[in-house]
Order: structure tokens, then sequence, then C-alpha cells
């Protein structure tokens, strides 16, 4: 932060801080954001046979075990 004549340098380290915790603020908003855009798109992208409850044949996905002696 550039320094600005008639201040000291004790205001100007407070409003460093003060700035720099804002920017963090802001980017912790941010990131929360996303993070609940992502949360949002994981829940549209579930499987039909495990969001609507019904159970077809997709549930039985992976449940066959081929044992060769």
């Amino acid at each position: 932060m550039p320094s600005i004549d008639g201040v000291g340098s004790s205001a100007m380290a407070f409003a460093s801080e003060v700035y720099s915790a804002n920017l963090a603020k802001s980017a912790q908003e941010q990131q929360g954001a996303q993070n609940l855009e992502l949360l949002a798109e994981a829940i549209k992208s579930a499987t039909p046979a495990a969001s609507s409850g019904s159970h077809t044949i997709t549930d039985n996905l992976g449940q066959n075990i081929n044992v060769n002696v």
C-alpha cells in the first residue's frame, strides 16, 4: 500500500491490516459461493434410481461376482 503524506506509520500499518483482512474475507466468501454451486451441481447429477427412491435394475450394478475355479 503506498504511503500517504501526513499519515503515521502505525495508521498505515492498521490500514494495511484492514485491507488485507477485507481481501481475505472476500476470497473466503467467493470460495464459499463456489463450493455451494459445486454441491448444487453434485445433487443434480445424482443417479435417478438413488434420488427417486425407486428400485430398478440399476440398483444391482456391481453386485454380480464371477468366480472361476
